[in-house]
């Protein structure tokens, strides 16, 4: 993206080295007034150096930062404090401040050296107290509020500041969950009437949550900058954070969510598992063996089932039918195809009615199977028996292994299961 004055701010092959260390190299983004922005990566990627130097306040070896198309450099104290107000991670306040005069000091770019504050500055600091919450507080002194609303003030005092621009450094760090969800809340509405707000977040689920776009850095440079669905995916997490992931759409939530694991191995050296499930009972199966790196497939469940969803959310083929349909000739081909190809099929503590049956009966054709037995066959038939009898029958194969589904969770940890 070109850095031209349409833009509120626009970064061109920034770079910062201090000493023979490179911190930052090639950053290079642009950004609309409207926009929340969100700058993730992992500690020490360059991210609380890239924002002091997008506001003039750390020194930049390389490239130009324009701000509504006037190079950085040639805006002076004030120009640059009426266009971008800049909340530090760390914030020393001193005592004696109560929380109005904190606010009150975000107008200072609109005072001359020998002037007070007049009644519009009380009015405009009064405003954003009420904003984020902190109107009742302003007699009191910074030093006597919790953290939450020490955060909340400060916020305050950058929006007193009325400036198009807002940098914010980890301004949820240390703050409880609801104290978090309240900041970013705030931001959205404050981008929703037209301002640009860029925050360094730590929570990566948050920031997918409220920014409508993240810039992701590693290494000191932009690994990957977009809307939080094509920002956050699992190659992405994994070079910039180490990290084994899974990242899908939490059907609870409808938000952006991550399960992270520990790889124990390859999938091209593990066996292929096939899971017969549904009903909820194979969830934990599958993902206890998606985190060891089992080629895995699974079937016969229905749609809107949580096995369904498991599956879709750690990208495991699923054979799929509708909701409380009988399975029909094509899942059932599908479903033994799968079963063949396996060196392990597990079937798991699922609950028999009609439309469902022939998971069991499928389950024969196996190389080899392992059947997940928490609760008795009886208790889960409601074919009138007919589920009943297969199941015996099943059990008698020399190929099948009958296992608690703790003893099952303990040979796959320990690769017993073949």
């Amino acid at each position: 993206m070109n850095a031209t004055s349409e833009f509120a701010l626009a970064a061109s092959n920034v770079g910062v080295t201090i000493g023979d260390k490179t911190i930052l190299r090639d950053i290079s983004f642009a950004a609309n007034s409207g926009e929340f922005v969100g700058i993730i990566g992992p500690n020490g990627a360059g991210k609380s150096t890239l924002l002091r130097g997008l506001r003039g306040m750390g020194a930049i070896t390389s490239g130009a930062v324009l701000v509504f198309g006037r190079p950085l450099h040639t805006l002076g104290d004030k120009q640059l404090a009426r266009s971008i107000a800049y909340m530090q991670q760390d914030v020393n306040v001193g005592f004696g401040f109560n929380a109005l005069e904190v606010v009150l000091a975000g107008r200072y770019p609109y005072l001359k050296w020998w002037q007070n504050e007049q009644r519009e500055d009380y009015e405009i600091a009064r405003k954003y107290m009420a904003f984020t919450g902190v109107e009742a507080l302003a007699e009191k002194s910074v030093q006597q509020v919790s953290g939450g609303e020490r955060q909340r003030i400060l916020l305050a005092k950058v929006l007193a500041q009325e400036t198009p621009l807002i940098f914010l450094d980890e301004p949820t760090a240390s703050l409880d969950l609801g104290y978090q969800e309240e900041i970013f809340r705030h931001c959205r509405v404050i981008c929703q009437e037209g301002k640009m707000v860029l925050i360094i977040a730590h929570d990566i689920k948050l920031a997918a949550k409220f920014c409508t776009r993240l810039i992701l850095l590693a290494g000191g440079t932009i690994l990957a900058d977009g809307r939080p669905e094509e920002v956050i995916t699992a190659q992405n997490l994994e070079k910039a954070y180490g990290l084994h992931s899974d990242v899908f759409i939490n059907k609870v939530t409808g938000n952006l969510d991550i399960h992270t694991y520990e790889a124990a191995g390859t999938t091209t050296l593990q066996p292929v598992v096939h899971v017969i499930g549904g009903g909820g009972s194979a969830g934990n199966i599958l993902r206890l063996l998606h985190e060891r790196s089992y080629n895995l497939s699974g079937g016969v469940f229905q749609q809107g089932d949580s096995d369904a969803d498991v599956a879709m959310a750690f990208g495991i083929q699923a054979i799929v039918g509708q909701p409380f349909c009988i399975i029909d000739k094509v899942q059932a081909t599908k479903n033994r195809e799968k079963i063949l190809a396996a060196d392990v099929t597990v079937l798991s503590n699922l609950y028999y009615g009609q439309q469902n049956l022939d998971n069991l009966e499928a389950a024969f054709v196996a190389k080899k199977v392992i059947i997940i037995e928490d609760t008795a066959i009886e208790e889960r038939d409601f074919t009138g028996g007919k589920a009943s009898k297969l199941y015996r029958d099943l059990c008698t194969l020399p190929q099948v292994t009958v296992l608690s589904s703790v003893q099952f969770a303990e040979q796959v940890v320990t690769g017993e299961i073949l």
